[in-house]
């Protein structure tokens, strides 16, 4: 009989982290929410079956799952109630630090685990978002991430992780609607960006017109890939 393989779904991650049975001292079924001991600290997360021929490894590889410390009880659930909100909060006091501190520096996203004792702050440095005109007429030295993090740190009661995120990063991050009127597939499903080239629009008898087959992250839609292996041979 082939053991079953599950992962974690965490709050604020569209992949799941997988981890071994063994790391917890109780039966495990799906749907259980649990606290875990992650490389990042205790975190909050739903149990969720994998498929039995999927591969058993973390989909997020800088997160991995060292304990299953327990079965998430009524106390757990009401920690977890208001973060949304005081990540919001934090988002706000963060970005006003910065615009004190490091102008050039844009917060996207705030990540607060369920301990609330750390923080992970995602930003965009906005030097990069002008092109090279407005990159002439700022600032040549682009803020060092240990700098945005000591600024955040000495007026943050919590420890504190910053990380500088690109374009397709921040849609994923932030969400929204593509051009098909659904929401994004890199914030709702996709576990990681596809690589997509112009080449596939050309393939499919696409017009090459970039501003149109560009997503909200300014790329190339992931889902010119989708029925790219679909297409006949003899249209390729």
């Amino acid at each position: 009989m082939t053991a079953a393989k599950f992962a974690l779904k965490l709050r604020k991650h569209v992949s799941s982290v997988s981890f071994e049975l063994r790391l917890a001292s109780f039966f495990i079924k799906h749907g259980d929410l649990l606290v875990a001991e992650t490389n990042r600290g205790e975190e909050l997360a739903r149990a969720v079956r994998l498929p039995v021929n999927s591969e058993k490894r973390g989909l997020h590889e800088d997160i991995r799952i060292l304990h299953i410390v327990r079965r998430a009880t009524a106390e757990d659930l009401q920690m977890t109630e208001n973060l949304s909100q005081a990540e919001q909060e934090l988002l706000i006091k963060a970005n006003a630090i910065l615009a004190r501190n490091a102008p050039d520096v844009k917060l996207i996203s705030v990540e607060l685990l369920f301990s609330r004792k750390k923080a992970f702050f995602y930003y965009r440095t906005l030097l990069e978002e002008g092109g090279d005109k407005k990159r002439k007429n700022s600032a040549p030295r682009k803020t060092n991430p240990k700098e945005i993090q000591r600024f955040l740190h000495q007026e943050m009661d919590m420890a504190v992780e910053v990380r500088e995120m690109g374009g397709r990063s921040c849609a994923y991050a932030v969400g929204g609607l593509g051009h098909c009127g659904c929401g994004l597939c890199c914030t709702n499903w996709l576990r990681k960006p596809l690589p997509v080239s112009v080449k596939m629009a050309k393939e499919q008898n696409l017009s090459v017109n970039i501003p149109k087959l560009s997503g909200v992250c300014g790329k190339l839609m992931c889902c010119l890939g989708y029925e790219l292996e679909e297409q006949p041979a003899a249209l390729k």
